[in-house]
C-alpha cells in the first residue's frame, strides 16, 4: 500500500494512504501499522475503502450476540476508515475516552465542512437519525486501538441499519475530510502529551 502523506508529531504519526483499501477487521490487531509502514510509535493511518468486516472478525460482544445470524454484519461499499493504536499501555476505559475524542473530532470536522449539525451519542454520528459512522475501541497487551469507520455512500450497508453517507449530505471532498480528522486527532494527543509534562504536582 502507497502512503500519500506522513506527518510526524512528538508521539504519534498521521499516515494517510493513497491507494483505496477495504477494512475487514484484521486491521485493528496490535503492530498493524508497524507491519505494514514501519511506524514504531503511536499512530493514526486513514484510508478510503469499502468496510466488509465478517462476525469472526467483530470486537464488540453485544453487536456479535445480536447479530450473529448475519454473516457480515458490518459493510459499506465507500468509507473513509481511521486505525489508531497507543503504546503507552492504556486501560480499556482510557482508549475509549480516546475514542470519543475521535469521534468528537469527526463531528467537529465534518460539520464544519456541511454547515449542517450531527448528532453524536457515545462512539456513533448521526444525521436526521440515520446512522453515519460505526466505531469500535478494544485492548491488546502491548496496545490499545481504535476503528472510526464514516460512511461516504449509503449503499451495501446491512438491511437492519438505517444509514447515511458523506455524499447524502453533499460532501465529495472526502480526502481532505479524512486527513484534516487524522491530523487533528494527532495535534490534540500531541497537545495532551506537553501539557503532562508542564503540570506541577499536588502535594
Amino acid at each position: 500500500m502507497k502512503i500519500m502523506k506522513k506527518i510526524d508529531f512528538d508521539t504519534i504519526s498521521v499516515v494517510v494512504l493513497e491507494e483505496v483499501k477495504t477494512y475487514t477487521g484484521e486491521e485493528i490487531e496490535p503492530f498493524w501499522a508497524f507491519k505494514m509502514f514501519d511506524i514504531q510509535k503511536d499512530s493514526i493511518i486513514g484510508f478510503n475503502g469499502p468496510m466488509n468486516v465478517k462476525i469472526e472478525n467483530m470486537k464488540d460482544l453485544k453487536d456479535i450476540k445480536e447479530e450473529q445470524d448475519i454473516k457480515t454484519p458490518i459493510m459499506s461499499s465507500d468509507a473513509l476508515n481511521f486505525i489508531v493504536e497507543h503504546f503507552d499501555n492504556p486501560d480499556l476505559k482510557m482508549i475509549y475516552l480516546r475514542q470519543r475524542i475521535l469521534v468528537s473530532i469527526a463531528k467537529d470536522v465534518i460539520e464544519n465542512y456541511s454547515g449542517l449539525k450531527l448528532k453524536k451519542s457515545g462512539d456513533d454520528l448521526y444525521f436526521n437519525e440515520k446512522k453515519l459512522s460505526v466505531c469500535i475501541a478494544c485492548r491488546g497487551v502491548s496496545s490499545g486501538k481504535i476503528h472510526l469507520g464514516i460512511n461516504v455512500k449509503s449503499d451495501f450497508v446491512p438491511t437492519h441499519v438505517s444509514a447515511i453517507g458523506l455524499n447524502d449530505i453533499g460532501l465529495s471532498n472526502v480526502l481532505e475530510i479524512m486527513e484534516d480528522i487524522a491530523v487533528e486527532y494527532a495535534n490534540e494527543m500531541s497537545k495532551i502529551e506537553r501539557d503532562i509534562r508542564k503540570t506541577l504536582p499536588l502535594f
